[in-house]
């Protein structure tokens, strides 16, 4: 650290004890990363030539990842998490840069990449963990080989073998101005067909002209050759001063014009919101081969088998039992089918289920059957699915609450028919906003509500129209159709714009059966019954300003024509279908996030077990950074107290 006294003082300057994971970089006259500087820093010694380089050749530590804070080790944390923590730790400066996420198009960060003179990318699971020492598979390095198109100038005597034809061939390329400049000789990459073609080629175009301005030096052996040729040349970098490092020869490029042979223009990315945006996340164009060699295992008519998943042994069994019948133009799907949905949308669903209390809604003989609500799991559990354990208010006693944090449990609940997947809207993980809120679950009803489990991280509002097609049997529940499904999204725009008046980041979705929910994610630090007196506000103001088709009555009768507005999901012991969530419903539709401008041309009939994943294909996880977009509530409490009330007895009891 003494090489860099500049980079030293300035990370002094933080509090905390932090442990990085980051690279020095230094960067030519250019601006373009350059290993030659860096090496001509570290090989420094003498106190005054540090201080001198430090002026000259500027370095910046570039900050990947963070690895404990303070006392807390982060690395089993999602990598998600912690670029949260990291972004709200790290103040960016002439010497200490955050590493950005470069977007979800891999293809276009690779090669904005080559474009820009890097090394390479490095692929990371957003759900990985850090593994400290060894090699992790969560990260896939893709280093550059750089090709590009350069002109043969002439070549170098051969030796031995290559006696007959040549040593290595010298390259060229046009600068700026038109003159022709040497960037390096390439002696690799030639079979003897190669070396066969090229010697008979190029000796028609032999010249007693050096081509270049001034001879390059150490070549006093060497034949000059007209600068007609193109060649494809693979190399690694250049260095400062141009020359090729490693070049490997391809072949000849035909199609290219010995004129057009110029240095490719530079792409300048200035943010990450620069990049080209298709989606959120990453889509699966193809699919990985670890959930490939799953999807192929499921694919036979086989009534049973066992599923190996990263070690994990799953017995599946009933495979062709229908758990959605035939509806209309809908073929049934079967438990293999539903098993094989959870799979295809694992990389999207998992991050929203991770460390969320699950509710399970099981129908073992499908949505015709008899239907099992729980929220624990009493009999025999496999190894693989996490739990938690906490008081429950109802029991007056600690119980042990499911997880979905992997890809064999989200399996396994296909295979106990958890037909709906439903979520709490508070997570067990402190990171990145309740570190100050204490982690006890257990013991008492004081600690469940003092602890962070009673902090949400959304205000959800949940609207439901009560408008009948007149084909619905006596006692139930409006169907869907097309007038309720338009005045519903009619009420959630107006509910869009009153949450953005007060400045809040909205998302929305399908509820996957008639209606929709809005979340608002928040920052935690105010309790559930404050954020359901919130939402309650936020009810009342909509039904003043649309008396005619809002309701917040608890009367079923009374909601006619109406849409209702449900502001009591906001408590601890309620939860919602997460997103990409299927639900009980003959359509098999999906609970399925949106982007606000096409609320309008969708419907939810449109989103099932068979359409969405080809959507996730096409759009992505579009509430992937619902977590980033969080809303500070405690900015209202001047105007409302109750909501600081919370907070305040919160600190008290840690």
């Amino acid at each position: 650290t003494h090489q860099y006294p500049g980079l030293v003082k300035e990370l002094k300057t933080y509090q905390d004890n932090l442990v990085l994971d980051g690279e020095i970089v230094a960067f030519d006259d250019k601006g373009r990363i350059s290993f030659q500087q860096l090496q001509a820093r570290s090989g420094l010694t003498r106190a005054t030539d540090i201080k001198a380089a430090d002026e000259k050749i500027p370095i910046i530590y570039y900050v990947f990842d963070v690895l404990y804070q303070g006392d807390r080790d982060l690395r089993g944390l999602p990598l998600r998490e912690r670029k949260m923590i990291l972004q709200n730790l790290i103040r960016s400066s002439d010497q200490i840069r955050l590493v950005y996420n470069l977007g979800d198009d891999g293809s276009v960060a690779f090669r904005a990449c080559i474009e820009n003179d890097l090394e390479g990318i490095v692929g990371k699971d957003a759900d990985s963990a850090y593994e400290s020492g060894r090699r992790s598979r969560s990260w896939l390095k893709v280093k550059r080989t750089r090709t590009d198109e350069f002109l043969i100038c002439g070549w170098t005597e051969g030796l031995g073998a290559r006696r007959s034809s040549f040593g290595a061939l010298i390259l060229g390329e046009h600068d700026a101005h038109g003159g022709l400049r040497f960037v390096g000789s390439v002696g690799t990459g030639f079979d003897a067909k190669k070396l066969k073609l090229l010697s008979s080629t190029l000796k028609p175009l032999v010249t007693d002209h050096c081509p270049f301005k001034s001879r390059p030096s150490g070549l006093s052996r060497a034949t000059w050759v007209r600068p007609e040729l193109v060649a494809e040349i693979k190399f690694a970098e250049r260095t400062k001063d141009e020359i090729l490092r490693a070049p490997v020869y391809l072949h000849l490029r035909k199609d290219i014009e010995p004129e057009d042979v110029k240095p490719k223009p530079i792409v300048h990315i200035e943010k990450n919101s620069e990049m080209p945006k298709k989606s959120k996340r990453s889509k699966m164009d193809t699919v990985p081969d670890d959930l490939a060699s799953i999807l192929s295992a499921l694919d036979n008519d086989r009534e049973s088998l066992t599923l190996d998943v990263s070690g994990a042994s799953i017995k599946l069994t009933n495979l062709n039992k229908v758990f959605w019948p035939e509806w209309q133009r809908h073929s049934p799907t079967t438990k293999r089918d539903y098993i094989n949905y959870l799979v295809r949308i694992s990389p999207f669903i998992l991050p929203h289920l991770r460390n969320r209390m699950i509710t399970l809604i099981r129908f073992p003989n499908g949505i015709e059957g008899q239907k099992f609500y729980q929220k624990h799991w009493d009999e025999h559990l496999p190894k693989f699915v996490e739990t938690v354990r906490a008081y429950t208010e109802h029991e007056k006693k600690d119980q042990n609450f499911l997880l979905c944090n992997n890809l064999a449990s989200l399996i396994w609940l296909g295979q106990i028919a958890d037909l709906e997947l439903h979520t709490s809207h508070t997570r067990t993980t402190a990171e990145p906003d309740a570190a100050h809120l204490p982690r006890t679950f257990t013991g008492s009803l004081k600690h469940i509500e003092n602890s962070l489990l009673n902090y949400p991280d959304f205000i959800v509002f949940d609207l439901d129209p009560y408008l009948y097609s007149g084909k619905e049997a006596k006692g139930d529940e409006p169907e869907l159709h097309q007038k309720g499904f338009a005045l519903t999204c009619k009420i959630a725009l107006y509910l869009k714009e009153m949450l953005e008046q007060l400045s809040l980041k909205t998302f929305v979705k399908t509820s996957g059966k008639t209606g929709l929910h809005i979340y608002v994610p928040i920052v935690r630090n105010i309790a559930y019954e404050q954020v359901r007196q919130f939402s309650q506000s936020i009810g009342h103001a909509l039904l003043e300003s649309h008396p005619e088709q809002v309701t917040m009555d608890w009367s079923v009768a009374k909601r006619t024509g109406k849409v209702f507005f449900d502001h009591n999901m906001n408590a601890r012991s309620k939860s919602l279908a997460s997103i990409y969530s299927p639900r009980v419903i003959a359509q098999a539709s999906v609970s399925t996030p949106l982007n606000w401008s096409e609320l309008s041309d969708s419907y939810p009939a449109d989103f099932t077990i068979q359409t969405v994943p080809a959507r996730l294909n096409k759009v992505g996880d579009l509430w992937s950074d619902i977590l980033s977009n969080k809303n500070d509530l405690q900015r209202f409490a001047a105007s409302d107290p109750s909501l600081s009330k919370k907070r305040t007895t919160a600190k008290k009891a840690r």
